[in-house]
């Protein structure tokens, strides 16, 4: 944990309140971003092409392309990606929260 700085000075306040308003700016912008990488790649669509891209790719020498297969190529690649996407987001939480 830091250990605060004593106050010696108003200045010395002003300054500190400005650069800890512009870290939580600075914070709350990362937070922003992260939000909008987890929307975008839990799109349906993205999640979709996804799933056909690893299903196509990994299946290519086998003939076993049935909708039933299809789909639960797809339904692993989303659930795969939520979990690991959660972790991955709890995880930087985490080391926010002991840093």
């Amino acid at each position: 944990m830091k250990r605060m700085n004593k106050i010696r000075s108003i200045q010395f306040l002003k300054a500190e309140k400005k650069r800890l308003h512009q870290r939580r700016k600075e914070l709350e912008k990362a937070i922003r971003y992260d939000w909008r990488d987890v929307k975008d790649s839990l799109r349906p669509a993205t999640l979709t092409e996804e799933a056909l891209k690893q299903f196509l790719h990994t299946e290519k020498n086998e003939e076993k392309h049935s909708l039933a297969d299809i789909l639960a190529a797809i339904t692993a690649v989303f659930t795969k990606n939520a979990i690991e996407t959660a972790a991955e987001k709890i995880n930087r939480w985490m080391q926010e929260k002991k840093g």
